[in-house]
């Protein structure tokens, strides 16, 4: 299976990427995905998620084919054959 994953604003900063697409098991969730991405990233990627902040402290929200996971079954919503996760960081300016 593959699931397209995108980043945006300080998550694309750490990443350096905007989007990739990566090869998951069947059955997989938002969880694993993010454990995976976490190993390929590192400590900085790794902490932004175990917090669930990203590096300014907000909170940072997920969607899995256009849906907020809260809405879902939250870290444990399941992704499919070429699902959508979405990491952004909410915008702050004024």
């Amino acid at each position: 299976m593959y699931v397209t994953i995108r980043y945006l604003s300080v998550i694309r900063e750490v990443t350096g990427t905007r989007e990739e697409v990566i090869e998951i098991d069947d059955g997989s969730t938002v969880e694993h995905v993010l454990q995976r991405l976490s190993k390929k990233y590192g400590k900085s990627f790794q902490r932004m998620i175990r917090s669930g902040r990203d590096i300014r402290g907000l909170q940072i929200v997920y969607f899995v084919d256009g849906k907020n996971i809260d809405t879902l079954r939250g870290f444990n919503t399941s992704v499919h054959d070429k699902s959508e996760l979405v990491l952004i960081p909410p915008v702050a300016g004024g």
